[in-house]
């Protein structure tokens, strides 16, 4: 017999009011990707591994708001990666050798 999980709650409150990407420092996220271990043959992390590590450090992070927030860093060319959630990696420009990804941006 399987035991079914409770499902996470789909929005976070910060001070009465939902979090928003706004209230991940970029900074922060970005950290969470530094810390986490890259694939074997790349140095692409796997997103909820990041996930993992950035609730280590802020808590509970709702799944659509980690992506929104990783689209938003990609946009900015701060990071590279899938932020719809398709493959589910991210990296750092600095280590990013495929010229259609980050187009050897480096982060700042």
């Amino acid at each position: 017999m399987t035991t079914q999980t409770e499902p996470q709650p789909a929005i976070r409150y910060l001070n009465g009011r939902r979090m928003q990407c706004k209230d991940i420092p970029d900074d922060v996220f970005i950290g969470a990707i530094r810390r986490t271990p890259g694939m074997p043959v790349s140095n692409w992390r796997l997103s909820w591994k990041v996930q993992e590590e950035l609730e280590a450090t802020i808590g509970w992070v709702p799944y659509n708001l980690f992506l929104a927030k990783a689209r938003k860093l990609c946009d900015a060319g701060k990071i590279g990666g899938c932020p719809c959630g398709c493959r589910g990696d991210f990296h750092l420009p600095a280590d990013c050798d495929d010229p259609t990804c980050c187009g050897g941006r480096s982060a700042g």
